[in-house]
Formats: C-alpha cells, sequence, structure tokens
C-alpha cells in the first residue's frame, strides 16, 4: 500500500517575485518568419544571400517562369537593393514556407512595390488554383504601392503566383501577403500562435536573444534601429541560426506583442562583444565605434520610454504610438566569455544606463552553463559590479533538475538577484515537464534570489528546427503544446503574493541505483578514426576505426567503477570528432565523452540518465586535425572520472550520486475576490505509484474547497520532440475540512487553489 503524504502549509515566508514568469522569443527553429509573424510570403524583398546559408540567393523560395531576372539598379530602398524584373510572358511564384495555408472565407491582403516600363502593365495575381485570384494595372513610371485585399474562396495549400503578359515589363518588390484582422488591418502576428503565448500569462517577453543579440561576429551585431520603421526600409541581415533575418517582427512589433499579451518588455543587448562561437571568437566593438554604439544603446530607452518631445520618442510616435511602453528592464550581453575587453565594454554601457537612465535595472549575464569557468567569471564580475540582476542559463536533465531543487537557496539574498533566462528539461517527454515543474516549484520558494525565469526556446516549426526540446511546435495548420507549455501555462496561470513554507512528510527521495557492469563504444557522425595503442584495464586491444555514421564500435566490457581506458585517435578523413561511450546501455546512467564533436573545438563530458543526456564538463581544445595523433587515456575509479588528452587532464569529476526529490510541493497564497485568502498548492509526483495526499492549510479555516488542474494519464516516457502532449490537463474539484485529501496520480504534476468554502472564487 502506497504512504500517505502529509503537506502541511505553513505561514507566509517572503513576498512572491512578482514578475517571475516570462517568455523568451528568439528567431530560431523559423520561430518569427515562418512562425509568429503572420506573412505568408518567404522573401518577399528578394534579400536573401549565400551569406545566410549556402545556397541561398535572391529567388530562394520562389520560382521563376520566362524571362526573370534579380536587378540591383534604382531599388525601393537601399536598405531593400534586390527586386525582380519580369519580361512578358512571365511568373513568379511563392509557396512560403511548406505551401501557403488558406482557409474559405478567410480575407488577405497582398501588397507590393511595382514599376512598369513603357505601357502599363496588367499584374494577375492568384493563390494555389482558384482558392484567390484577383489583377491591377500597374501605370507606368517609379514605384507604385500595389495594395490588393484577396477574398479565399476554398480551403487548401497553394502558392503566390504573380503574373505579367507577353509585351509587358514590370519590376517587383517587397511581396507581402497577410491575413486581415478583424478591424480590417493586416495581421502582424499568426492569431493561434499569438493565442498560445497569450494563454501563458506571461509577466514580461524577452527578445531578441539569446545569441541573436550579439551575432556571428560584429558585423552581426542585432542593431535595434536598423528594425523599426516602414518594413520595405528595414536592414536585412544574416541569422546566426544559419538562415535569414527578414526583421519584419522587430523592435516596434515586439514592444506591441508585450503589450497585446499584457507583458513587460525585457530587450537584450550586445555588451559591445560578438558571439564567443564566431570565427575569430569573442571579438569587441573597437573602441573608436563604443561611443556611438552605447548611444543607440540610449536611444532605444528613449524610443521606448521618451515623451514625444524627445528624438526617439517622436520616432515612436511616428512609428504609431506616441504613448511611452513604460520599459523598467534592460539586458546587456549573452552567454560571454568575461574578459578584459567585455569588462572594460560592459562597464562603459551600464555606466551610461545608471547615469542617464537610473529607474532601468540592467541585467548583466554569465555563461552557458549552471558551472564552469564562463559561470564563474561572471559572478565574479556581478559582485565585483554590484549588477542588480545576473541572467543565468541552465539546459538540464530531469535527473540534475530533480537533484537540484534547492539551489538558489545557497545564493546570497543580499546579492544580485537572478534571472534564469534560458532552461528546459532536455527532452519533451513527461518526465522532462515534471522535473521542470518541481525545479520551477524551488525557483518560486526563493524570490529573494530568482526574480524572473524564462524556458527556452519557445516556438519551432516542425522541419525547421535548429535545437530541442522547444516549448511549441507548429505547422501551417496546427499548434502542438508540448507537456512542458502546459507546466508553464500552469504557474504562470495561477500566481500568488506570499510564499509559504512548506513541510512534507512522507515522500522518500529517489536513488538510482549504481552499474556494476558496462562496455566501452565509440561512433562518430562525420569523420573515419583509427584507433591504435588500444588498453583495456592494461590489456592490449586490436587497433579498430571508427567509420562516419556508422554503428558503436563495441571495443570492450569494462566494471564502470573501476577501469582505465589508453588509446591513441587520428582522425583520417571528414569533420570535427568522435565520441566515447562509458558505462551500461539506456536507461542506466552511462558516461560519454565527447573529443571535437561539436565545430571541432573543445573536449566534454555528458553523463545520460534514463535515455537523456546532461552536459557535465566541458574544456577548450584545439581539435582533430588530419594525420595528427591525439594520445587519450580515461580512469574510472569509483564515482570519479578523469580525462586525459596528450598528458593534459582535461576532466576531474565525482559522478553526483545525490537522491532526487521526486515528490515535491510548494505553496502561495493570494486575496481572494471576497477579502478571504486563497492558496496556490503545486503537487509533482514524478514516479512510478499514486500517491496519497493531505493538504493542511495554516489555522483553521473550516470547510476547504479546492480547484485543480491536474497533468496525468501518460508515462514517464510518453511524449515526442515535435508533437503535442500525449496528454492535456483536465480540471476537478475537492472539499475537505482544514484542509483536502488528494490522490496524486502516478507522473502528474497539479496545481490546486484552495479556498474557503464561503469564499468567492478569485
Amino acid at each position: 500500500m502506497n504512504e500517505r503524504v502529509a503537506i502541511r502549509v505553513g505561514n507566509a515566508v517572503a513576498e512572491a517575485a512578482p514578475d517571475l514568469w516570462g517568455l523568451f522569443i528568439e528567431d530560431l527553429n523559423d520561430a518569427l518568419d515562418g512562425g509568429l509573424n503572420a506573412e505568408r510570403v518567404r522573401n518577399g524583398d528578394f534579400e536573401f544571400a549565400a551569406t545566410d546559408r549556402d545556397g541561398f540567393h535572391p529567388l530562394t523560395g520562389w520560382a521563376a517562369e520566362g524571362a526573370v531576372q534579380v536587378l540591383t539598379d534604382l531599388p525601393i530602398h537601399p536598405n531593400n537593393r534586390h527586386y525582380a524584373s519580369l519580361t512578358g510572358p512571365a511568373a513568379i511564384t511563392n509557396e512560403g514556407w511548406d505551401g501557403m495555408r488558406t482557409v474559405s472565407g478567410e480575407r488577405l491582403r497582398l501588397s507590393l512595390f511595382a514599376r512598369a516600363h513603357g505601357t502599363p502593365v496588367e499584374l494577375a495575381a492568384a493563390i494555389g488554383d482558384g482558392l484567390a485570384t484577383a489583377r491591377r494595372t500597374v501605370e507606368p513610371g517609379g514605384w507604385r504601392r500595389l495594395v490588393i485585399d484577396l477574398d479565399a474562396t476554398a480551403t487548401g495549400r497553394g502558392e503566390l503566383s504573380l503574373a505579367v503578359p507577353a509585351g509587358a515589363a514590370l519590376d517587383i518588390d517587397a511581396v507581402s501577403l497577410r491575413p486581415l484582422g478583424d478591424d480590417g488591418e493586416p495581421l502582424t502576428f499568426r492569431p493561434d500562435l499569438l493565442q498560445a503565448l497569450e494563454d501563458l500569462a506571461p509577466s514580461f517577453i524577452r527578445f531578441p536573444g539569446g545569441c541573436l543579440a550579439h551575432g556571428y561576429g560584429l558585423a552581426n551585431l542585432y542593431r535595434w534601429k536598423d528594425t523599426v520603421g516602414p518594413r520595405h526600409e528595414r536592414v536585412h541581415d544574416r541569422n546566426i541560426w544559419n538562415y535569414h533575418q527578414s526583421r519584419q517582427i522587430g523592435y516596434g512589433e515586439y514592444f506591441e506583442l508585450c503589450e497585446a499579451v499584457g507583458a513587460t518588455a525585457i530587450p537584450i543587448v550586445a555588451a559591445g562583444v560578438c558571439c564567443q562561437n564566431s570565427p575569430g571568437g569573442q571579438r569587441a566593438v573597437p573602441d573608436s565605434d563604443m561611443d556611438a554604439y552605447i548611444q543607440d544603446v540610449l536611444d532605444l530607452v528613449e524610443y521606448a520610454n521618451g515623451g514625444i518631445d524627445t528624438p526617439w520618442g517622436a520616432k515612436r510616435a511616428e512609428h504609431g504610438h506616441p504613448e511611452p511602453y513604460g520599459l523598467r528592464h534592460l539586458g546587456v550581453g549573452n552567454e560571454d566569455v568575461i574578459n578584459d575587453d567585455f569588462r572594460d565594454r560592459y562597464a562603459r554601457i551600464e555606466n551610461a544606463l545608471r547615469e542617464a537612465h537610473p529607474d532601468i535595472t540592467v541585467i548583466g549575464t554569465t555563461g552557458p552553463a549552471t558551472s564552469g569557468p564562463d559561470y564563474e567569471a561572471g559572478w565574479a564580475y556581478a559582485r565585483e559590479r554590484a549588477i542588480a540582476v545576473v541572467d543565468e542559463h541552465g539546459y538540464q536533465s530531469p535527473r540534475w533538475l530533480h537533484q537540484n531543487l534547492d539551489r538558489y537557496g545557497a545564493y546570497d539574498p543580499e546579492g544580485s538577484k537572478v534571472y534564469l533566462g534560458e532552461y528546459a528539461g532536455a527532452s519533451s517527454r513527461i518526465r522532462s515537464a515534471l522535473a521542470e515543474a518541481a525545479y520551477m516549484i524551488g525557483l518560486e520558494r526563493t524570490p529573494g534570489v530568482v526574480r524572473l525565469a524564462s524556458y527556452a526556446p519557445l516556438l519551432a516549426r516542425v522541419g525547421h528546427s535548429q535545437w530541442t526540446p522547444d516549448l511549441i511546435y507548429f505547422t501551417a495548420d496546427e499548434v502542438r503544446l508540448t507537456a512542458s507549455y502546459h507546466v508553464q501555462q500552469a504557474f504562470g496561470a495561477e500566481r500568488g503574493e506570499q510564499v509559504h513554507a512548506v513541510v512534507l512528510e512522507g515522500a522518500r527521495p529517489f536513488s538510482r541505483p549504481v552499474p556494476r557492469e558496462g562496455a566501452v563504444r565509440f561512433r562518430s557522425a562525420r569523420a573515419a578514426i583509427a584507433l591504435t595503442e588500444i588498453t583495456v584495464d592494461g590489456n592490449p586491444v586490436p587497433d579498430a576505426v571508427i567509420t562516419p555514421g556508422g554503428d558503436d564500435l563495441l571495443l570492450a566490457a569494462i566494471d564502470p567503477e573501476a577501469a582505465e581506458i589508453a588509446f591513441t585517435a587520428v582522425r583520417r578523413d571528414g569533420a570535427d570528432g568522435f565520441s566515447l561511450g562509458l558505462g551500461p546501455e539506456d536507461p542506466q546512467t552511462s558516461f560519454r565523452l565527447d573529443f571535437a564533436v561539436w565545430q571541432n573545438k573543445n573536449t566534454a563530458v555528458i553523463r545520460r540518465d534514463d535515455g537523456i543526456d546532461n552536459w557535465e564538463s566541458g574544456c577548450v581544445w584545439p581539435g582533430l586535425a588530419d594525420g595528427v595523433p591525439v594520445a587519450v587515456r580515461v580512469r574510472l575509479d569509483g564515482p570519479r572520472l578523469q580525462v586525459w588528452v596528450d598528458g593534459e587532464r582535461h576532466h576531474d569529476l565525482v559522478r553526483d550520486d545525490r537522491p532526487e526529490q521526486r515528490v515535491v510541493a510548494g505553496a502561495l497564497s493570494r486575496s481572494g475576490a471576497g477579502g478571504g485568502v486563497e492558496y496556490v498548492v503545486r503537487l509533482v509526483n514524478a514516479e512510478d505509484t499514486e500517491k496519497p495526499v493531505r493538504i493542511d492549510l495554516p489555522g483553521t479555516p473550516g470547510a476547504v474547497e479546492a480547484e485543480l488542474s491536474v497533468l496525468a494519464g501518460a508515462g514517464p516516457d510518453d511524449g515526442a520532440l515535435f508533437e503535442a502532449s500525449p496528454v492535456r490537463p483536465f480540471r476537478t474539484t475537492a472539499k475537505g475540512e482544514n484542509g483536502i485529501d488528494l490522490v496524486l496520480p502516478p507522473w502528474s504534476f497539479t496545481a490546486a487553489v484552495l479556498r474557503e468554502a464561503s469564499a468567492t472564487p478569485r
């Protein structure tokens, strides 16, 4: 019989962090163009280029029939140089992203710039095979903007076709097709995705990055001024995630989005340095350009908050929003190396902000992980400068999350506060969503330290992904909400004003068994690797070759608690490096050593539990070169793992065997509608058995009723990338005296709102 779990909600211990739960929108996974952006034309400005991605060109996304060429003389704007020139009979067609989806009865607005040569030109526009059609005459002369409203007469997918007859000559640029809203105006955002974001009830939205903010080299820094004003005048750029940025969702639309969902804005600007993973590494804005760069940052605050009597406040009004946006936070930097250049550039930016806008809370940065040199240096710098809030990132496995629920309880509450700007539980499975819920309860318990948090990445178009897992998947036809989404929604929708102490009795921590047998396995995705001078526990092993993309090379059996492996590796050809697996098969605990697997630039230790990876340790390394031998030695000694490369120790770590807190509870309170008190109690049961639970409230409230939202009914490993959650939350109620009795289903998350039976629901 399952033991009963007792949860006693104690007195309030702290004010809840009011802005804790928010969103982070970055343009990766086609999150903006092809996603949240309601635009249905791909590359409508003909500005795609090979610098965006190999194979891209100005007609990417278009098919041409007849005499069609791309020209750059006399463009509509210097920032939009390329345009299509058609000599009839000719046509260009655009399928958008995986086909343009239209719905019968839908109204669409086609807009474009056209320039006819010599005589009037009749332009024929059509979507698909008769889904919507229209014709317009373009008079000769300069560039003219055409606006054509189309009525979809059928439902389906098709292509936008623009055609001219024989004898006609027409230039075309800035082609746009957007659905019309109820007010008859073109929509900025795709409605179903916008609704999914609004339903999360975010307190804030972070934008534009992430890595996108500081770019792939200094020329690729995200310059906010390039993203406002008329869309056809904006500066296009390469996307660091290996595609193109149209900037149609720029800073103006970002602030508009914040208003639409009731969130405050948290823009992130580069700290005067580019991404550390750029060619040549992290480089700084030249000193001669820093004053102008700092002024750009100050102008962003003025654009958001300045009166219409200020230069950039007037620009905001010119762009259609005379009222200030009320900016309160500004992030400076993202996962940067804290070197001398960074320290200088960051300090100059922050000093200027403190002087000009002391009411703005500046958010600093640490590295991309929850530990390591960048993390330590980032926090040391934050303490040195007394930075108000520091941005931490951490993508961790469910095992790690369950082991570290009290992580922020060890932080100094008098020091810099934490914005957990990027986090996720490493998969789209139920077990990851529940681990995230447990960890979020831990974040909620420490409002004196953790002030803000946002899951990442937020959006991903199926078939166009660069990073997984993601919170929301979508296609042209549907939005797929993950189990992690339902967890985030429960936290955002039901918030509290006071954090309460919670005593939980009867829940036993989970301890993982230590594996006693395993094997040594090699693999490589892209390189042929010759292995020589191989020994396992002092015994010689025949030479072997790792083939790129082949099956694992099984070398020998080992005891994962006591083993020593040595070998020399030589890359014969191919790219990047190889991996060495140590231990048993899934779902038991094992380790993987990556040698130059990511961009041929480091070694890493990856721990694997329940078939889910967790980054444990990294070391910068020049990588492999064809024909150059590399000597590797690995020692397993109980929980300790050591790795040497060419005699230099790269890794020395101890396996974390701490028990996992799999049954977790947290509680907050808030004022009820009728003046009473409501309690928001969150409960995670990440175990295989149901748990009878008694929740007691403080004092003697008498008769209690509760409304519950329960995510349950699936196994821990149900749920997959790019798919909707296998289960959705269901609602139920409960009643009791001075509390309630519940049964928590296995592998479930419950959000309960409790109040006195006589109280009015909020």
